[in-house]
């Protein structure tokens, strides 16, 4: 494949995804602002979005990293990944990375980009997800249109991913890879019928990261004691912070006057 062959596999428009009906597997977009027919008269996308789901893009990007250092041509990354640079399904995965701003492009490269090296640290993979999912224009419309709200049927959605500039071949297909990239993200921890932004905060573990809070409302159980106390008495107090939630008023108050009875006990020797 030569330099040019490889950009165009490299340059493969976000806005409508390749169409295996069209020669080479690509055609061109529709920029915003511009008509959104072509000379044919079919309609075309004014919004970009991924014709796969989120998990295809982390692939691409996964490869990149562990078989090229982040850095290689499409024919090269193809061959790592058993397939042909110049396959509809190749191409849209590099598409779909390149909408969720996990690769950069040029100069017949494929280049991971700082967001695609965060997605496949499992450090920062959480928060990588996220950023990646509100960074696709379309995807990101839909949550500030349904925020705090439910999302309609399927059929009600596919209707607003129209308005908002998709294809009405392509809304199928753009809802489907909404809904898997929500899934990967984590914007489903509260049901699949409302997206809800995973609160995601800097570790304070050494070593950087990122971690998710649980859901509002949900108790956050206390981290085990590295070490098992010397005092007795202080060992069970901390098993009964430890484990307590869940016990019967009746196993809690016996454990108490155990404790009690130990520390009287204790006291006396």
């Amino acid at each position: 494949m030569n330099e040019a062959s490889a950009e165009a596999v490299a340059e493969t428009t976000p806005h409508d995804p390749p169409d295996p009906e069209t020669p080479n597997g690509a055609h061109a977009p529709a920029e915003a602002g511009e008509s959104a027919e072509n000379g044919g008269g079919r309609l075309r996308s004014t919004i970009a979005f991924p014709y796969s789901s989120l998990k295809d893009g982390e692939q691409i990007a996964q490869a990149l990293q562990e078989h090229w250092g982040g850095d290689t041509s499409p024919e090269q990354l193809a061959a790592s990944m058993s397939a042909s640079p110049r396959s509809g399904a190749f191409r849209t995965k590099i598409a779909t990375a390149k909408t969720f701003g996990l690769i950069e492009v040029g100069r017949g490269r494929l280049r991971l980009s700082n967001l695609g090296r965060q997605v496949v640290d499992p450090q920062t993979q959480r928060a990588a997800r996220v950023k990646a999912f509100m960074g696709v224009p379309l995807f990101g419309a839909i949550y500030n249109e349904y925020k705090g709200g439910t999302l309609p049927p399927d059929a009600g959605l596919e209707r607003k991913i129209a308005d908002l500039g998709v294809s009405s071949k392509q809304t199928a297909k753009a809802r489907q890879a909404l809904m898997r990239s929500a899934e990967q993200a984590g914007f489903f921890r509260h049901g699949r019928d409302r997206l809800v932004e995973p609160h995601v905060v800097p570790s304070r573990q050494a070593g950087g990261g990122d971690q998710q809070h649980p859901p509002q409302g949900e108790r956050v159980k206390p981290p085990a004691p590295a070490a098992a106390p010397s005092d007795p008495v202080q060992a069970l107090w901390l098993t009964l912070l430890h484990d307590g939630r869940s016990w019967s008023a009746e196993k809690t108050h016996e454990f108490v006057e155990t404790a009690r009875r130990l520390h009287e006990v204790l006291s006396k020797s």
